[in-house]
């Protein structure tokens, strides 16, 4: 399983890929590109993770984040462990949906999903920095407000199964 964050942003491939190369203190990123028939990708692996920075395709984005152009996915290879890592990477979505939102000014979106009977839903929920945090304010404290705003998320569909 892969968790993906949608960006939307007006910063290029390369600039996003290397504020998030800071932001993360990844390690160089590789840059793909296939026989100029696709767009190019950028690629960061690091201590059995798998990162990578695309430009997702039109056709394969769904209807809530049409004008998201790139795409945060993060694969996690541990692959001799009793861990439940389905659900750990799914629980990291958020956290770097709003940790990448917050850090590098972007608008970003992930999804959550449950299950009703024999099928899932989801729906996408949105983040975007606060312009008017404030962190010399201490959370409880009069005009405190969060450093990551979260809209309102887009209503539960169903999922309809690939074969």
């Amino acid at each position: 399983m892969s968790s993906q964050v949608c960006i939307k942003t007006d910063k290029s491939l390369q600039q996003l890929a290397t504020g998030i190369q800071k932001l993360l203190s990844l390690p160089a990123f590789t840059e793909i590109s296939f026989d100029g028939e696709s767009e190019p990708y950028c690629q960061f692996e690091m201590l059995g993770t798998l990162i990578l920075i695309r430009r997702a395709d039109e056709e394969e984005r769904e209807p809530e984040v049409k004008n998201y152009a790139y795409s945060f996915d993060l694969q996690l290879t541990f692959t001799e462990s009793n861990l439940d890592t389905d659900t750990l990477e799914y629980n990291l979505q958020a956290y770097y949906a709003q940790l990448l939102s917050y850090s590098l000014d972007i608008e970003t979106a992930c999804y959550e999903k449950k299950k009703v009977g024999q099928h899932w839903q989801i729906r996408y929920c949105f983040y975007r920095k606060n312009p008017r945090w404030d962190g010399s304010i201490l959370y409880g404290e009069p005009g405190w407000e969060p450093a990551v705003i979260t809209s309102t998320p887009g209503p539960w569909r169903s999922v309809l199964p690939m074969f």
